[in-house]
């Protein structure tokens, strides 16, 4: 499921609303993407806050009775309109404001994840953009060698962070070397392994925080890419490499 289709089924997942196959993929979605699961416990904390205010709703008698008031005070004078809308009960006003925040509250959630959500599609692009600009290369890698202890120390310098570099040739993962690319408008670095005939480019840079983040595949025109965040550092593997291998290096990582 993308997120977008995730996006429509938010609310009423969160409410209970959903059955079936719909909620199983909202659930199954929401596992593997941060985005996505951040705006749901947002969305619970905000129900749970406007729940808290009061728990019984306004008696239907005494909502229309409000609204008679309201529309008699647009015939008014703007003091006789002060004079009715201070009749209004305070537990009324104050549900109202609160409705009005969450409603507020609700827009700003959505407009920030639309676009986190283009900024992750923007970023996706530009890694596969990136793998396969490298592919079109004589050669996809700067430095060329399978030694980490070559290739790691040829990274000092060229980017602000330390690259763990691993030579997977007893995994059947063979490290052909690393180059310097740009992506997400920074400087990366970037292994370059190979499976068979398979060209995997793991692109790597500095994580906002020290916190892990689980692995999420996406599949982009043909390719897969996998994302993850372990030990500070952000990486980014693509390849046509079958999803399960690419995976499988990304434990060996």
């Amino acid at each position: 499921m993308r997120c977008d289709r995730a996006l429509e089924l938010m609310s009423p997942f969160v409410d209970g609303e959903l059955s079936g196959q719909d909620r199983k993929a909202v659930a199954t979605h929401i596992e593997t993407c941060a985005s996505c699961n951040a705006l749901v416990v947002d969305i619970q904390h905000m129900s749970k806050a406007i729940a808290e205010i009061g728990r019984e709703p306004a008696p239907k008698a005494l909502v229309l009775r409000v609204r008679s008031a309201l529309v008699a005070a647009e015939d008014q004078e703007p003091a006789k309109k002060r004079f009715v809308l201070r009749r209004v009960p305070s537990s009324i006003v104050r549900q109202a404001g609160m409705l009005a925040a969450s409603c507020a509250l609700s827009v700003l959630l959505t407009w920030s994840f639309m676009t986190s959500t283009r900024q992750a599609n923007q970023l996706e692009q530009e890694i596969l953009t990136a793998h396969i600009r490298s592919l079109l290369q004589d050669s996809p890698f700067q430095v060329t060698s399978s030694d980490s202890h070559t290739v790691k120390p040829w990274f000092a310098g060229r980017v602000d962070f330390a690259p763990d570099v691993k030579d997977l040739t007893a995994e059947g993962f063979p490290l052909l070397g690393g180059r310097l690319d740009y992506v997400g408008e920074r400087r990366v670095g970037a292994l370059v392994y190979r499976r068979r005939l398979h060209i995997v480019n793991v692109f790597m840079w500095p994580a906002p925080s020290l916190d892990s983040v689980p692995p999420m595949l996406t599949i982009k025109n043909g390719y897969n890419l996998l994302a993850w965040s372990k030990n500070g550092v952000t990486y980014w593997a693509v390849s046509d490499l079958e999803a399960r291998e690419l995976q499988r290096l990304q434990t060996l990582l």
